[in-house]
C-alpha cells in the first residue's frame, strides 16, 4: 500500500522534523533568523501556511511573535501542539494551531507578516490555485505588511534523481530509522515530480517496529507566473532570493508586500 505524504498515520508525519533536520533546503531559514527579521517591531502577528510541526512558527513565537499556523494535516498540527504544551505559558500564548484549507482561508485577523515555507506553494497543482491562495494572502495582510513565499525551483524538481538512503540512529529508544528516497518520475507537460519514500523504522534487535511507503508530489511553476500572479492579487512583487544565507543555492523566495 502505498500512502500519500504527510496523511493520516503516515511515517513522513511522525518523522517529519527528524528528515527536515537534514534538508539543504532550509537551511538559514530559521537558524539565521530569515524571517523573524523581516519583522521590524516586537510582538507583531505572523501567519504561516503549511505550518506542519510548528518548526518555523515555535520559534516566531518564542522570540515574542503572535503567530497563527494553519495546515490541512490533523496530524502534523497535533504534532505542533504537543510541542508547544512543553514551552513556557509565555510562548504557549503566542502560538495557535489551526486545521484549514490555504485555498479556503477566511480569519478575522490582519497579518504583519505571512509566509508560506518549505514548498508549501508546491503542492499547489495549477497557475489558477495558486493565484487563489495569492488572492487570499494579500486579503489577510495589512497594509504596507509583506508575504513571503520559499518554492523550489523549477531545475530543481525537473533535475534526474537518483535513489539515496539516510539512515537516523537515536540514542532512546536505540532504534534507527531508513529514509530511502527511490528514483523520481518527472511529467514535463503537468509540470509535476513524483518520487516514492520509503520509511522503515527498527528497534534496537533489528526487528522492523513500522514502515510504509509514501508518494511526494510537487509541481513547479516559474518566477514569471507568480510575479504575475502576485501583482493580480494586489502585490507588489519586491525580488526573488535564491537562498536564505550567504551561501548559494538554488532556491525561490519570493518577496511580496501588500501596498500602503
Amino acid at each position: 500500500m502505498i500512502r500519500s505524504y504527510y496523511s493520516d498515520n503516515a511515517l513522513s508525519v511522525r518523522f517529519y522534523d527528524v528528515v527536515t533536520s537534514i534538508d539543504p533546503s532550509v537551511r538559514g531559514d530559521v537558524d539565521a533568523n530569515f524571517y523573524a527579521n523581516c519583522l521590524y517591531s516586537p510582538a507583531q502577528h505572523v501567519l504561516e501556511i503549511g505550518c506542519g510541526t510548528g518548526r518555523v512558527a515555535i520559534i516566531l513565537a518564542a522570540q515574542g511573535h503572535f503567530v497563527i499556523g494553519i495546515d490541512n494535516s490533523e496530524p502534523m498540527l497535533e504534532l505542533a501542539r504537543m510541542k508547544c504544551r512543553k514551552l513556557s505559558p509565555d510562548v504557549l500564548k503566542n502560538a495557535q494551531f489551526l486545521k484549514y484549507d490555504m485555498l479556503k482561508l477566511d480569519l478575522p485577523v490582519r497579518f504583519h507578516l505571512i509566509i508560506a515555507p518549505y514548498f508549501t506553494f508546491n503542492h499547489l497543482r495549477t497557475p489558477g490555485l495558486r493565484a487563489q491562495c495569492l488572492t487570499i494572502m494579500a486579503k489577510h495582510l495589512l497594509p504596507g505588511a509583506r508575504a513571503i513565499i520559499h518554492a523550489a525551483s523549477p531545475d530543481e524538481l525537473r533535475k534526474s534523481r537518483m535513489a539515496r538512503k539516510h539512515v537516523f540512529r537515536f540514542r532512546e529508544p536505540n532504534g534507527h530509522l531508513e529514509v530511502t528516497w527511490r528514483s523520481s518520475k518527472i511529467d514535463e507537460r503537468e509540470r509535476r515530480l513524483t518520487q516514492l519514500v520509503a520509511y522503515e523504522l527498527f528497534a534496537a534487535d533489528g526487528s522492523t517496529v513500522a514502515a510504509s511507503v509514501e508518494r511526494l508530489t510537487l509541481w513547479w511553476f516559474s518566477d514569471v507566473e507568480l510575479e504575475r500572479s502576485a501583482q493580480n492579487a494586489g502585490l507588489q512583487y519586491d525580488g526573488t532570493l535564491t537562498c536564505f544565507g550567504s551561501e548559494g543555492a538554488n532556491q525561490r523566495i519570493y518577496m511580496l508586500r501588500k501596498p500602503p
